[in-house]
């Protein structure tokens, strides 16, 4: 008798994607993380950009731009490769080689480039360095507690001290959130200043929150008309840069905040509780003229979650927030966030990034 069988004729197909799903979900995520750490360790990507081969790059070759050299290299690191191929960040093609053998050929897709330094775009790589700090790993293994205290972040329960405490006393942990915050708040703010043309009413802006001011100056270098303030705590401001155009402030959002015509919040209110948000917003109220602004900056959770690559992003996102409390918030939430701070309307201008909500709060 015959033992070969089709599979679909013993398992729906539905059910054949269902398990494939949960065994993809039991390690995919740690792996991937894993694999992607190294390759930014091993600055892969810039090694494979740096190779500029129209067809791509084999394992071998990647391989022989590593300082240390092995006969298994290749093959581990074609591996690692196939991986990162699986996840669209490498584009992969293959060739015959000399002995007849299918080799693989790589090169970065469009993703892929994000990992880049060199790439006009902006890169992303120094976040998932950020991610896989020790104390960082060390609080997401422990991520139950996050249930077992209304009161704490993730980071302190586990820690004893809140993340941006010990981002202040850690050297190595202060570089690399520093790093990973300022170029995805640089990703952001390119793709904000493409579409979001409401900058250009505005005399003084204040950035509260600010953190060393690259974002209001990327928004100042385009509209060089516009003087602005930077304001944060003054041990951030302390280390801010001299740029054109900006007065460096430091002081207490939950204090007050500096006087201008239009206020930017970018990251900042999702850090918060609705009680601290409103605190900080109404201090902005108090700052503004007649009819002046409050721009918001932050992602828009959705009403109902679908298995999207957007819907992934935002509530992977949602659930670092967890680290130092905070969350994201839906449209409705930051609606009610506007009146209840005294504002008159509230409008969601456009959206970068598919979630990235560019809100006003209009005095």
């Amino acid at each position: 008798m015959d033992s070969n069988c089709e599979e679909s004729s013993l398992y729906p197909a539905d059910d054949n994607k269902a398990c494939i799903s949960a065994l993809l979900h039991c390690c995919g995520s740690m792996v991937f993380s894993a694999v992607l750490n190294a390759t930014l360790q091993l600055n892969l990507f810039e090694k494979i950009a740096k190779a500029n081969s129209s067809s791509g790059v084999s394992a071998c070759e990647v391989a022989s731009m590593l300082p240390t050299q092995h006969p298994e290299l290749p093959k581990k690191l074609d591996r690692m490769l196939c991986l990162l191929a699986s996840h669209s960040l490498l584009n992969c093609s293959t060739r015959k080689n000399e002995d007849g053998d299918t080799e693989r050929l790589y090169q970065l897709s469009l993703s892929g480039k994000y990992f880049v330094n060199e790439e006009m775009k902006g890169c992303v790589a120094s976040h998932p360095t950020f991610l896989n700090h020790p104390m960082i790993v060390d609080a997401f293994l422990n991520y139950k507690e996050i249930l077992l205290d209304s009161d704490k972040g993730l980071f302190q329960k586990v820690h004893g001290m809140s993340l941006y405490q010990r981002v202040n006393s850690d050297s190595t942990l202060n570089k690399d959130f520093n790093k990973g915050m300022a170029d995805i708040c640089t990703i952001k703010m390119k793709k904000i200043l493409e579409v979001y043309c409401g900058f250009e009413e505005i005399s003084l802006l204040v950035d509260v929150g600010g953190g060393i001011g690259q974002n209001l100056n990327m928004i100042i270098s385009k509209y060089p008309a516009i003087k602005g303030i930077n304001f944060d705590l003054p041990p951030v401001i302390q280390n801010a840069p001299n740029y054109p155009g900006i007065e460096q402030v430091g002081g207490d959002m939950f204090e007050s905040v500096p006087k201008g015509d239009a206020m930017i919040l970018k990251a900042v209110l999702h850090n918060w509780s609705d009680e601290k948000c409103l605190k900080i917003l109404s201090n902005c109220y108090k700052a503004l003229p007649q009819n002046g602004k409050v721009i918001v900056v932050e992602f828009l959770m959705p009403e109902a979650i679908q298995s999207t690559e957007v819907d992934k992003m935002v509530t992977s996102f949602d659930n670092l927030m967890f680290l130092d409390g905070g969350s994201e918030r839906t449209k409705k939430e930051y609606e009610n966030l506007c009146k209840r701070s005294g504002f008159s309307n509230f409008r969601v201008v456009c959206k970068v990034l598919s979630a990235l909500g560019v809100m006003e709060f209009r005095k």
